[in-house]
C-alpha cells in the first residue's frame, strides 16, 4: 500500500506541473513575441500588424511584406517605403517605433495593367476636378537638404539634364506646379546641396527592395528597381510628425525619358516620376484608384508629360500641410 500511495502522488505531481507549465508558457501570441525576440532573421509585417510591446529592442531587425521591407528604426521614428510604377504591383509599407511598441501596416494596391492605367486617365475625373488626396501624417517644418548622386544614372540620358529636372520636380511639387488657377504653396524652401558620393539609403535586389536604417541625410539617386517600378522614396519622421529625412531612387533602365520622343510607346516621364516621389518625400501618399489624372496615384501613365503639374488633389493636400503664400 505504501508503495501504491506513493505512485499515486507522483502521479499527480506530475500533472499539476504539467498544468502550470502550460499555464506559464501562455497563448501562442506570447510564444510569437517571443520568437520575434529570438535570433536576428527578418520578421513578417503580419507579426507586427496590431502593434507589439516586447521585453527586447527590434532596432535594426528587417521587416518585410511580400517584396517590400524596412528596418526597424530608433524609438521615436517611423519608417516608410512606397514609390511609382507601371502596373502599381508593388504595396507600400510602414513601421513604427515608439519606444514602448512596434507596429507595422502596409499600403494597397490595384494592380492595374499598362492598358488599364492608360484608359483610366481618359475616365477617371479631370486633374483641376479632383479634389482627392492622401496624406502620410508628417511633414517638413525646416528645408529639404537634399543631394544628388548620379554614380548609376543611366547612361544614355545626359548628366545636366537629369540634375535640372530632379530640382524642377522638388520644385513642381514644393511650389505646388499647377495649371488650376491655384496659389504658390507655402512649403519651406529646399536646398539642392549639390553632387555627392553618399547613397541614397535604399536596397534594390532582384526581386525585392528595402529602406535601410535611419540616418539623417537625403539623397536622390539612380539604381535598378525591381520589377515595373520607376521611382521609390524611403522617408523617415519623428514622434512629432517632424520628417527627419528621405531618400529617392530612380530607376536606371530605359523606362525614363527626359523628353518624350516621337512615335512614343513604353517610356515613362522622368521628371513627372521625380514630383511623384517628392511628393512622398514632402508627406503625400498615394491617391488609391480612380485618380489617374493626378500625380500621386499609384501608377504613371506613359508617353505624358502630366505628372509634373500638380491636380487639385494633389495641390490641396499639400496647401493642408503648408498653407499657401
Amino acid at each position: 500500500m505504501t508503495i501504491l500511495r506513493r505512485a499515486l502522488a507522483l502521479v499527480a505531481c506530475l500533472t499539476v506541473g504539467a498544468f502550470l507549465a502550460t499555464s506559464v508558457q501562455g497563448p501562442a501570441s506570447s510564444r510569437t513575441v517571443d520568437d520575434r525576440c529570438a535570433g536576428h532573421g527578418p520578421i513578417p509585417a503580419s507579426a507586427l500588424a496590431h502593434g507589439v510591446s516586447l521585453g527586447c529592442s527590434l532596432v535594426g531587425r528587417t521587416v518585410y511584406d511580400g517584396r517590400v521591407a524596412v528596418v526597424v528604426p530608433p524609438p521615436g521614428v517611423t519608417v516608410a517605403g512606397d514609390g511609382y510604377g507601371i502596373d502599381g504591383e508593388v504595396v507600400g509599407l510602414r513601421v513604427t517605433n515608439t519606444g514602448t511598441e512596434v507596429r507595422a501596416s502596409t499600403g494597397t494596391s490595384t494592380g492595374s495593367s499598362r492598358a488599364v492605367a492608360s484608359a483610366a486617365r481618359r475616365a477617371d475625373p479631370e486633374a483641376c476636378k479632383d479634389r482627392t488626396f492622401h496624406l502620410e501624417g508628417h511633414r517638413w517644418r525646416t528645408s529639404l537638404r537634399y543631394g544628388i548622386n548620379l554614380g548609376k544614372a543611366p547612361s544614355q540620358l545626359d548628366k545636366g539634364t537629369l540634375v535640372r529636372q530632379i530640382k524642377a520636380g522638388n520644385v513642381n511639387m514644393r511650389k505646388g506646379r499647377n495649371t488650376c488657377g491655384r496659389p504658390r504653396l507655402g512649403t519651406p524652401v529646399a536646398h539642392y546641396t549639390g553632387k555627392t558620393g553618399a547613397r541614397p539609403n535604399i536596397k534594390p535586389g532582384a526581386h525585392s527592395i528595402r529602406c535601410g536604417d535611419f540616418n539623417t541625410k537625403n539623397v536622390v539617386g539612380f539604381g535598378n528597381l525591381p520589377g515595373n517600378l520607376l521611382g521609390w522614396t524611403c522617408y523617415w519622421w519623428l514622434g512629432d510628425k517632424n520628417m527627419g529625412a528621405a531618400d529617392i531612387m530612380l530607376d536606371n533602365g530605359t523606362k525614363l525619358v527626359t523628353s518624350i520622343p516621337a512615335g512614343c510607346t513604353n517610356k515613362w516621364d522622368f521628371q513627372g516620376t521625380v514630383t511623384h516621389e517628392f511628393g512622398h518625400a514632402y508627406g503625400m501618399g498615394h491617391t488609391g484608384g480612380g485618380h489617374a489624372n493626378l500625380t500621386m496615384d499609384h501608377t504613371e501613365t506613359a508617353c505624358s508629360t502630366y505628372a509634373r503639374t500638380l491636380g487639385l488633389g494633389d495641390w490641396l493636400g499639400m496647401k493642408k500641410m503648408y498653407g499657401t503664400r
